[in-house]
């Protein structure tokens, strides 16, 4: 009889499961998304418990970190795009305050559009990346030459190296990937971008392509001979909007790198980076052949 009395009552695990639902409605429900809080005690096995409070943690740290990361970009966004407009509205003043002779009308009207070209660039990186990482399928991949990109790279961004008086050195072999020729294209005239940026006036900078057949992997490398980084900066230097302490001054959003990394990404690649302070910086990245 007693133990047919027993086999009656529910144990513990067998009604810790409502208890358990009440329990974590509750804390969803007061939840504070700026301060999570520690979680309530939950019913249940030990063991299983602690797994559920484990992962529940682990949620709860990455909700945080993502909703932090958001009201950053958010307001670093709104920090770039109102940086230019305050520039062209200040020129735009300034030039209304009297009359003006055509000359300086034309350089003034130039400056603004140079303003704008370099607003739309980074509305359209952001884009780019948004579409990257809003993509509901895989991307279709073709047979794609890195060599060619190069080549294609090297002769769009011609004009200006040529305002720079900078030379190139482009030394390019066929190294072949399953890849999106525009997203490559993008990669290579960013990483060209940003070494002609850092290098000197008349200074030089090259691209190299090659396939490395040992590993398996075709690469696309770009050096330059500016001022490098330090390890500290090359740990960062994949963040969006992140820029180095001296090259505030130059023009850019830190959005081309991040746009590398996330192209690289998408390929299977993966990025090194080579430099020390002082004496220039290597990007090598290293795709999977095809």
């Amino acid at each position: 009889m007693n133990n047919e009395r027993a086999r009656e009552t529910p144990s513990r695990e067998e009604t810790s499961e409502p208890e358990l639902f009440r329990a974590l409605a509750e804390y969803f429900e007061d939840l504070n998304l700026d301060r999570p809080g520690p979680l309530p005690p939950l019913p249940g096995k030990k063991e299983d418990r602690e797994r559920l409070e484990a992962a529940l943690a682990s949620f709860s740290e990455r909700f945080t970190q993502a909703i932090g990361n958001l009201r950053r970009y958010t307001s670093n966004v709104s920090h770039e795009l109102l940086n230019p407009l305050s520039v062209i509205r200040s020129k735009a003043e300034v030039t209304l305050l009297r009359p003006r002779s055509t000359e300086y009308y034309e350089k003034k009207l130039s400056e603004i559009i140079d303003h704008v070209s370099s607003m739309r660039n980074m509305i359209e990186s952001l884009l780019e990346l948004s579409r990257l990482d809003l993509a509901e399928k895989p991307l279709e991949f073709e047979r794609v030459n890195l060599m060619q990109i190069a080549d294609t790279a090297c002769q769009n961004l011609g004009p200006i190296f040529n305002r720079r008086g900078q030379e190139v050195i482009k030394e390019v072999k066929p190294a072949s990937l399953l890849g999106r020729g525009p997203l490559l294209l993008t990669l290579a005239c960013n990483l060209l971008d940003n070494a002609s940026k850092y290098s000197p006036p008349g200074g030089r900078l090259g691209i190299r392509t090659y396939p490395e057949g040992s590993a398996g992997e075709s690469v696309l490398e770009v050096w330059d001979t500016g001022p490098g980084m330090s390890q500290e900066e090359i740990r960062q230097c994949f963040e969006l909007f992140w820029r180095a302490d001296g090259s505030r001054h130059m023009p850019g959003y830190g959005i081309g790198l991040p746009l590398v990394y996330r192209i690289a990404q998408i390929h299977n690649g993966r990025i090194e980076v080579h430099s020390k302070a002082g004496e220039g910086l290597l990007f090598r990245v290293r795709f999977p052949s095809a």
